[in-house]
């Protein structure tokens, strides 16, 4: 028996010129392994039938998977959101409590707070000659290290704060650069008696520049939350290092008046604005927690 193959050009089944035709194929219906003669065109067709049938079984089966893919690729993909969020407002290790009346920071680990000891070393150092008539004179005679154009903030502008006691004053105060730029700056002097009067050297001082056109958190939380973390370091600032706790920060919403750190409100708010910015400065002179800065809760009223 002669073979002769079968020919699929344009869709359509071409036959040699035979008076019969004899093809041999694969059994694809029944799957049985099994070799069939097919000598008619009937078979033919239906055989090309039953592929067509099976290519569109393929891809519905094709559709189903892709359909279960795109599926697993959004599940995924939301809990992917769902984690951050929670991420965010934890803060990777504590969690906001969020009510309808109240914000309340929760950390989850607690640490304990202790003191840094030989704040103020430059101290030490000072000589008569370091003391001023006024903490400007001070400001302008110390021998602090300013990047080029940076030279405006030892001018005091406008004072927000004083604190002082017989051994140091501590003084928030605005340095004016232009319409656009200013400094905000809390510096600590060294007080002492000089010749029968009252001079001051310049010990330490923590400047931010405050720019118009920059932008600002508005969240009072998250501020809080940075700033206390940070307020450890930054007792050389205290007045009273020895035997009490300074806490201070800035936050830019009104709804300070309504926060509490370790349930106690600051002992004042003081509202100013800067390069048409709001500031609110709030400050405890002696915080009563032996907690460390990071492990502080923070309570806000709504």
């Amino acid at each position: 028996m002669l073979w002769h193959p079968l020919q699929i050009m344009d869709g359509k089944v071409a036959f040699q010129k035979q008076k019969k035709v004899v093809l041999r194929f694969w059994n694809i219906v029944a799957g049985s392994g099994k070799w069939y003669n097919v000598n008619t065109e009937k078979h033919i067709n239906l055989y090309l039938t039953i592929n067509k049938l099976r290519g569109l079984n393929l891809m519905t089966k094709q559709k189903k998977v892709i359909w279960i893919i795109l599926g697993i690729i959004i599940f995924v993909f939301s809990v992917f959101l769902g984690l951050g969020y929670l991420g965010q407002i934890t803060g990777g290790n504590s969690l906001i409590q969020r009510t309808e009346m109240n914000d309340k920071y929760v950390p989850e680990e607690i640490t304990k707070y202790y003191p840094i000891e030989d704040l103020n070393s430059k101290e030490s150092l000072l000589s008569d000659k370091n003391y001023a008539n006024s903490i400007q004179d001070a400001l302008l005679s110390a021998s602090i290290e300013f990047e080029q154009g940076e030279e405006y903030k030892t001018h005091i502008d406008k004072i927000i704060k004083e604190f002082e006691n017989e051994n140091y004053k501590s003084v928030l105060y605005i340095s004016e650069k232009n319409d656009i730029e200013s400094s905000l700056t809390f510096s600590k002097f060294k007080i002492k008696e000089v010749d029968g009067k009252k001079r001051y050297a310049h010990i330490t001082s923590v400047h931010e520049v405050i720019k118009k056109d920059r932008p600002y958190d508005k969240d009072t939380m998250s501020l809080l939350k940075s700033q206390l973390a940070l307020s450890d370091r930054l007792q050389d600032l205290n007045i009273s290092p020895d035997n009490s706790r300074f806490l201070y920060g800035f936050v830019h919403d009104e709804d300070i008046y309504n926060t509490k750190i370790e349930n106690k409100k600051p002992d004042e708010i003081i509202y100013f604005e800067l390069c048409e910015k709001p500031f609110y400065f709030w400050y405890y002179e002696n915080l009563q927690s032996d907690k460390s800065g990071k492990s502080l809760s923070i309570e806000i009223e709504r």
